[in-house]
């Protein structure tokens, strides 16, 4: 098997065969491993793109055939050559996973799973990167009211800015989680986490209210925010948002500095740094809706600028 057969590193539509498998795969999943149906949901683009890559025929028994030992190992590694840690981490994963599920199911003769191994990671490993807070400024000043595009654009740039949620809760929204009357904005639990319940201030009311009221095209769905060309759908996937987000960063010329991506969470690593050091631990907490205290210590090392304050000169350098 060469990596030539799959070229793109966009995940194309299974051919009937393959996702009937792949679905076979989700409900196993969901029914034999406990998994959320959100976590099968993510999966599923790691194991289009392996399914993908062995695709020889519509038969079962060819695309099995083809999932070798050798084969595997040079997938991994044509794939850990093209995407970063944490990619290469979820495909591993899933990939790993999957011949578990190939094993149990008949479809290979033995265990092959041992040979996508975990890829160990460090809980604090990493400096989260965050927008800074002149390129949110003139990110959110960049946008106008003039069309419902803008309208829809310009309310979710808002809540990420002044919420801090993530893009997942932002795409689950619905109407009914905006409470007018009592000024609250509710959104819903994600990946075990706790609901966020906030004061909705009047910026964001404001850009939410505009956007439902006359941006807002007319379709028969709860969620908030809604594609905005047919068919008309909720936004759903986190390319999606990603997308958005790119394009308006690109439009209003702002480059993000080394490490920053372009997606939903380098707002909520801004919504971070901004309270560290100015409100309590335990209100930010609940603020970004973590159970465990623990998931939210990794946002203290964000906040560079305090960092800078607290290094030492150095010895025989410039003070």
């Amino acid at each position: 098997m060469s990596a030539r057969s799959y070229s793109s590193g966009t995940p194309s539509a299974l051919s009937p065969t393959l996702h009937a498998l792949a679905e076979q795969y989700r409900l196993h999943a969901m029914k034999v491993r406990g998994v959320l149906e959100q976590s099968a949901r993510a999966e599923a683009p790691y194991l289009r793109r392996f399914l993908e890559y062995f695709h020889v025929s519509d038969s079962p028994a060819d695309l099995f055939a083809a999932i070798t030992p050798d084969a595997i190992a040079e997938y991994l590694a044509w794939y850990g050559a093209r995407y970063g840690r944490g990619s290469r981490c979820s495909m591993q994963n899933t990939v790993r996973l999957f011949l578990r599920f190939a094993y149990f199911c008949g479809y290979l003769g033995s265990d092959l799973s041992a040979l996508s191994p975990s890829v160990r990671t460090r809980r604090m490993g990493k400096i989260a990167r965050s927008i800074p807070p002149e390129c949110i400024e003139s990110l959110v000043s960049s946008i106008g009211h003039d069309t419902p595009l803008d309208r829809r654009d310009a309310a979710i740039i808002c809540l990420l800015c002044t919420y801090g949620v993530r893009g997942v809760q932002i795409r689950r929204l619905r109407l009914e989680d905006v409470d007018w009357q009592r000024s609250r904005i509710h959104f819903p639990a994600v990946k075990r986490g706790r609901p966020v319940e906030q004061h909705l201030t009047p910026k964001a009311g404001n850009r939410l209210a505009e956007y439902i009221t006359i941006g807002r095209p007319s379709a028969p769905f709860k969620e908030v925010f809604l594609t905005m060309r047919e068919p008309l759908r909720p936004i759903v996937s986190p390319r999606e948002l990603s997308k958005i987000l790119r394009r308006r960063i690109e439009q209003a010329g702002i480059e993000l500095p080394q490490g920053v991506a372009y997606g939903s969470h380098c707002f909520r690593h801004a919504f971070a740094s901004r309270l560290y050091g100015r409100v309590p631990f335990k209100d930010i907490v609940d603020m970004m809706g973590h159970r465990d205290p623990s998931t939210t210590l990794r946002y203290g090392k964000v906040d560079v600028v305090s960092l800078q304050k607290a290094a030492l000169p150095w010895p025989g350098g410039e003070q």
